[in-house]
C-alpha cells in the first residue's frame, strides 16, 4: 500500500514531537478531529462532528505553541484554496490568531510534497501577506514567499523548534 504524502507528513511531525518529549524540549500533541461514521448508500463514510482550530498544540521550552499542518502538490506556490474550499479555514485562522493574541505562538506548517520542503509560517505573517495577495487578485503565495522559513530536517524529524526558540 502506498502512503499518501499527507499521512507521511503528519507522521513525521508526530515523530518529531515524540523526539522533543524524549529530549525534554517540549510537549506537543495532535488534537484529534471529532468524526463519526455514517452509512451512505450502504457504505461507511467518515464525517466530521466538530471543528478544531489547529492540528497540534503544546509547548516548546515553556512557550505555548499551536499550529495547523497543510500540504500542497504544487511545486511553485501555495494556493489559498481550491474550488471546493480554502486551504486554511476561517475558524482555523481565528483560533490561531486568538491563540497568539493571548500569549502563545501560532503557525502554519506547510509542506510542498513534490519538493520535499516544509516551512513554518507565523500566523500574523501569513494573514497579512494573504490579505496583500488577495488585494492584488493573487490566489497563492509564490515559493519565494517562504524564504527563510524552511524547517530543518534531521534524520526523520522536522526540527521546527529551531525556528521558534534556540534549543
Amino acid at each position: 500500500m502506498v502512503k499518501k504524502a499527507w499521512s507521511e507528513f503528519e507522521q513525521k511531525i508526530e515523530n518529531t514531537n515524540d523526539w522533543y518529549k524524549r529530549k525534554g524540549i517540549g510537549i506537543v500533541e495532535k488534537i484529534p478531529n471529532g468524526t463519526m461514521t455514517k452509512r451512505v448508500n450502504g457504505l461507511p463514510v467518515i464525517v466530521p462532528t466538530n471543528k478544531t482550530g489547529c492540528d497540534f498544540i503544546g509547548h516548546i521550552r515553556g512557550i505555548p505553541v499551536a499550529f495547523d499542518a497543510k500540504s500542497t502538490e504544487n511545486k511553485t506556490s501555495f494556493p489559498f484554496g481550491s474550488k471546493k474550499s480554502p486551504m486554511v479555514k476561517e475558524h482555523q485562522k481565528e483560533f490561531l490568531k486568538s491563540f497568539k493574541n493571548t500569549g502563545g505562538q501560532a503557525y502554519l506548517m506547510i509542506q510542498f510534497n513534490k519538493l520535499n520542503k516544509v516551512f513554518l509560517v507565523d500566523i500574523d505573517v501569513y494573514l497579512s501577506a494573504e490579505l496583500k495577495q488577495l488585494r492584488l487578485n493573487k490566489k497563492s503565495f509564490p515559493l519565494s514567499f517562504f524564504e527563510g522559513m524552511e524547517v530543518p530536517e534531521r534524520l526523520y524529524f522536522l526540527d521546527y523548534a529551531k525556528l521558534i526558540i534556540e534549543v
